[in-house]
């Protein structure tokens, strides 16, 4: 991933970095995990498994009792996210299937965890543009048997589903199954635009004041009001550097497109935004 502009500009902006974990009662309701002015992450629960209502422990975990014994599941806040940890009893179910939510995509990185994104479309100044969000991540998957020995275990995405697999073959019972989830930091936003797009600034077809009504609107998307203002102030005063990195993206070869990074810094008592433009490989 290239990278230019950095420190192009910075903008103040006033957010809140802490973590709220709220899981469902219900199973089917999810994980609820926000953090500051960041969309919230609704991260779901096994599929198809017959969950009784959650209880906490004195620990702090939820529990997910399965109605017959056979599977239960345990949610843990850890930083930045939650653990699901799948308790399998038996070998009668080797996947575990997590419906994403609407909008959001998985895609599948070279260490084994899953990138999670949202697309956004934002009009602004008679523009409209379409923004891909990182809004979490899904650490590598992870399963240990009851002798503490590691169990083999992958992602598969696929329809907007992630399942895990799991060897349970030759596995002392009970298998813990893993998948840790994590909302990207709410001082840490990357936005991303398309080809058509990307050629569009290279070209200056949106010119500075289109520039900054199109960042404004991006911004409030991934990261309400605060997101909004860091955006655009960041494209305002960096105008140049973002033309000539959609030039760079456009003249490579393969093409790239045009992403847009946002730092939000503490500094001297209030939260400042630094802007970074990049390339990254696209259709």
């Amino acid at each position: 991933m290239a990278r230019a502009a950095a420190n192009a500009g910075v903008s103040v902006v006033s957010t809140d970095g802490e973590l709220d974990v709220t899981p469902a009662l219900d199973a089917s309701g999810g994980v609820v995990v926000s953090a500051g002015n960041v969309a919230p992450l609704t991260i779901p629960l096994p599929d198809g498994l017959s969950l009784d209502t959650a209880e906490k422990t004195d620990s702090g975990s939820t529990v997910y009792s399965a109605d017959q014994g056979s599977v239960d599941v345990t949610v843990d806040e850890v930083v930045q996210g939650v653990r699901v940890s799948t308790v399998l009893w038996d070998g009668s179910q080797d996947a575990f299937s997590y419906t994403l939510p609407e909008g959001v995509d998985a895609a599948p990185q070279p260490d084994g965890s899953l990138e999670l994104t949202r697309t956004e479309v934002v009009e602004a100044e008679g523009i409209t543009a379409e923004v891909t969000a990182t809004i979490g991540s899904i650490e590598p998957a992870w399963a240990v048997d009851a002798n503490g020995a590691e169990v083999s275990t992958a992602y598969e995405v696929a329809g907007g589903v992630v399942t895990q697999v799991v060897d349970v073959e030759n596995a002392a019972f009970p298998v813990v199954a893993d998948p840790t989830w994590s909302l990207t930091s709410p001082v840490q936003v990357r936005i991303r635009f398309t080809r058509a797009e990307t050629a569009t600034i290279a070209n200056g077809g949106w010119g500075a004041t289109g520039l900054t009504a199109v960042c404004a609107a991006a911004g409030a998307a991934v990261a309400g009001p605060p997101g909004a203002a860091a955006f655009a102030a960041g494209c305002f005063l960096a105008t140049g550097p973002m033309v000539y990195t959609a030039g760079v993206a456009q003249n490579s070869k393969p093409k790239r497109c045009l992403e847009q990074f946002m730092t939000f810094v503490p500094l001297s008592g209030v939260i400042v935004g630094v802007p970074w433009y990049g390339t990254y490989a696209c259709k």
